[in-house]
């Protein structure tokens, strides 16, 4: 399964990033390649959602990630995290905080994916 997929839903176009269940390498992997798909987007007008839940932490997943989140940031219009539980709740408070961006937190992809389809 692709880990950095593009979803059509009620007529918008969704980033899916899973990092569910990942590795740490894997998770360092799949971020480059969603720092290319997101860059692909036009200034302000991507929409994410971001899948955490059973992820794998070490320091370096954590600059990963934080770098993600900066890296993203121009190219967003709304983003989303789904499963963000323990270190990646502290690690997804942290990115907040360093990047000022507005990351909602939901409990599942079907959540993240009404709400990133009723942004204007």
């Amino acid at each position: 399964m692709d880990r950095v997929q593009t979803l059509a839903y009620k007529g918008k176009t969704i980033i899916l990033i899973d990092l569910s269940h990942c590795m740490p390498d894997e998770t360092i992997a799949v971020v480059t390649e969603a720092k290319k798909v997101v860059a692909r987007q036009s200034p302000k007008s991507g929409l994410v959602i971001t899948d955490v839940k059973g992820a794998r932490y070490t320091k370096e997943v954590a600059v990963a990630i934080k770098d993600l989140v900066s890296h993203n940031t121009p190219f967003l219009k709304a983003s989303t995290v789904v499963g963000a539980e323990g270190a990646a709740a502290t690690l997804l408070q942290t990115a907040i905080f360093l990047t000022r961006r507005e990351l909602k937190s939901l409990g599942t992809r079907e959540e993240a994916l009404e709400y990133l389809a009723s942004v204007a």
